[in-house]
């Protein structure tokens, strides 16, 4: 994560809760997804997770992933800014503990209109990228698979802790190759990871 996640994520929530007019994008299928609390730990372990490149992927691999995560965030505030929308989910808290303390907290804090394109999904499969194309050079199948079967448990978490619906996640994968396209490594001689 960077600065302007800081500066722009909850300018943008804060912006959207003044908003009279939301957006519902749900699908049918979002109704199907059923909470489940125990993936609020995956879901919170994006946040390891994104602090793997500065181990596992070698500069210019480490800017461009930083230019992309910058640039995502820009384009997708500006996103939330302008189409606010509606979480179709009741935000309703679990009963016991610890995961009614860590929802409690977690609704408190994130109000629930910066929801499409998911910036969590943005960050996670570009940090899966940036990590896989790095080690796969390195031949680590083995630990490119770990990491796209982690990305994937942290993006299907988004939705079964109930924080996004299913056209976030899409749309937010369908921006990462656009990122991607955008921001190509600097030509510069590669440095190796550290690991």
């Amino acid at each position: 994560m960077n600065i302007a996640t800081y500066a722009i994520y909850p300018t943008a929530n804060w912006l959207a809760s003044l908003r009279d007019q939301r957006y519902d994008f749900i699908t049918r299928w979002d109704a199907m997804i059923p909470l489940v609390p125990e993936f609020i730990f995956v879901y919170f372990s994006f946040f390891p997770f994104l602090a793997l490149p500065f181990w596992l992927v070698g500069q210019p691999g480490t800017a461009a992933l930083g230019k992309r995560q910058v640039l995502g965030t820009l384009i997708c505030g500006l996103i939330f800014v302008l189409f606010p929308a509606n979480l179709a989910f009741e935000r309703a808290i679990p009963e016991f503990e610890p995961y009614r303390s860590i929802f409690a907290t977690m609704f408190f804090v994130d109000k629930p209109h910066n929801l499409l394109p998911s910036l969590h999904i943005v960050y996670t499969a570009l940090t899966c990228l940036a990590i896989c194309q790095a080690q796969w050079q390195r031949g680590r199948w083995g630990l490119c698979l770990l990491i796209a079967l982690w990305s994937a448990a942290i993006c299907a978490s988004t939705m079964l802790v109930h924080q996004h619906h299913v056209l976030d996640v899409v749309t937010a994968l369908m921006l990462v190759p656009v990122l991607c396209l955008l921001i190509r490594p600097a030509d510069v001689p590669p440095q190796p990871p550290r690991i």
